[in-house]
């Protein structure tokens, strides 16, 4: 490898202009994983695979198939996947459901195992995010050293 630097005023302005560009790419890269942690955890409460038990429910009449304990809670109402929301601020994001029983179907209770579906759905999209961050930091790298 042969990296050549050729002047401070010229690197003081090749970081300049990475600081500028990394903020608008790396705000970009949030964005876009904070929407598909949120799509990811949607999709694994309305299509993931649910093999709980089976029962009536009565207001509305239908029958419910749950999810077993480790799955994501099976859509019923369709309240929880709704709720889920992505707060972006800029190079910060928090995907979240404000309703008060998500954290109880995403740790579990004493009574009840717990039903996972954000902590996943960061998961399935952690690769994602290292491959974005590794290609910024390439880019600028490119753009840095000569």
């Amino acid at each position: 490898m042969k990296a050549q630097l050729t002047g401070t005023a010229e690197l003081k302005r090749a970081l300049a202009e990475f600081g500028i560009n990394a903020d608008k790419e790396l705000a970009d890269i949030v964005r876009g994983t904070a929407q598909n942690v949120r799509t990811h955890a949607i999709k694994s409460i309305q299509r993931g695979p649910k093999t709980g038990i089976t029962y009536e429910k009565i207001d509305p009449k239908r029958t419910h198939k749950a999810s077993a304990p480790g799955e994501a809670p099976a859509t019923d109402t369709g309240r929880l996947a709704s709720s889920i929301q992505a707060d972006i601020q800029g190079k910060s994001a928090t995907v979240f459901s404000n309703l008060e029983y998500a954290p109880f179907l995403e740790f579990g209770t004493r009574k009840m195992a717990a039903r996972p579906f954000m902590f996943p759905a960061l998961e399935k999209e952690r690769p994602a995010w290292n491959r974005r961050l590794d290609r910024i930091v390439d880019q600028a790298a490119k753009g840095i050293i000569k």
